[in-house]
């Protein structure tokens, strides 16, 4: 396959459904109540069981590497400062710098992961992604947690409320499930495990249909430096910056795929709810996922366009 046909095999669904969301809601065809209840629906259920499912088929002996698990946290306490280097100099106020932090450092690893690991990777082979998503998940969302309330007005950080959020995380309980199951060495039934299997088939494209639906252009020019910056940032300097190193420490295949969707995706879609709940600035928040995910597609398909050009996968 040429580097063309692979970054193109990569992006081009992620383009069609994130289309189809927005033509379906543009002809009223669903509205943001029933957008906002699928978007539950797939963050608490299809992502939730395609990250068991993924970790319960996996040989966790032959996936598990100590090295890139340590060094998938490293890059998250880069991203972290990074983001803070660039929050800032670009923000005056707490609620502000915090919103644009928050957006540059976390990731929509588990979507942009399953699907790009999944169309490079192929069906069944993304084990080392689905262990990155089980380690990384509950990492930034306890980071984020602690970054939002720091940069809260007269924030302090509540550690009850730090590992409640952690602990009710779908991402984390199926994770942990998963491993639990591999532990007990569990063996469901083929036509149950099928049952898993499909229902985790729906997450992505489900996900990726609701967030185009989601969609909304307007009301940027008060935010119009912070999006540039966060739109920078995200998705050109923090892999840019990380890419090659990754390259360098010798990481390969699903492991290097996986560190790669890590680096290369937009603001996570929940990021918004976060900034919401936690008195940010969530207008600001809310744009940043639907440009950084919209500019993605460009990004995404540069990315491994030359890396693929290069040889690395």
């Amino acid at each position: 396959m040429s580097s063309f046909q692979t970054a193109l095999s990569a992006v081009l669904p992620m383009f069609i459904m994130l289309s189809l969301g927005y033509f379906l809601r543009k002809i009223n065809m669903v509205d943001d109540h029933t957008l906002n209840k699928m978007n539950k629906l797939c963050f608490k259920t299809f992502l939730a069981i395609s990250l068991y499912y993924n970790i319960y088929k996996a040989d966790i002996r032959e996936v598990f590497n100590g090295k890139l698990i340590v060094y998938a946290v490293i890059t998250q306490i880069v991203i972290l400062g990074i983001s803070l280097l660039a929050a800032y100099p670009t923000e005056k106020t707490k609620k502000r710098r915090g919103a644009l932090a928050h957006g540059i450092f976390h990731t929509n690893f588990v979507i942009f992961g399953t699907l790009i690991g999944t169309a490079l990777c192929g069906e069944g082979n993304i084990g080392a992604i689905s262990l990155l998503i089980a380690i990384i998940v509950p990492v930034q969302n306890i980071i984020s947690v602690i970054l939002l309330e720091l940069f809260r007005e007269g924030g302090r950080i509540e550690l009850r409320k730090v590992f409640g959020g952690v602990v009710t995380n779908p991402y984390v309980i199926a994770a942990l499930a998963g491993f639990l199951t591999q532990l007990l060495h569990i063996q469901y039934p083929d036509m149950l495990s099928n049952v898993f299997r499909d229902l985790g088939r729906c997450g992505t494209p489900v996900a990726l249909i609701v967030m185009g639906g989601l969609f909304n252009f307007g009301a940027v020019k008060s935010n119009l430096r912070s999006i540039a910056v966060g739109i920078l940032f995200r998705l050109l300097i923090v892999p840019a910056i990380l890419v090659p190193v990754t390259v360098w420490l010798g990481f390969c295949r699903a492991d290097f795929i996986g560190l790669m969707c890590i680096f290369i995706a937009p603001c996570a879609t929940t990021s918004f709810n976060l900034a919401s709940a936690m008195d940010s600035d969530a207008d600001l928040a809310a744009q940043l996922v639907v440009f950084t995910s919209v500019c993605s597609l460009g990004t995404i398909f540069m990315w491994i366009f030359i890396l693929s050009r290069m040889g690395i996968f």
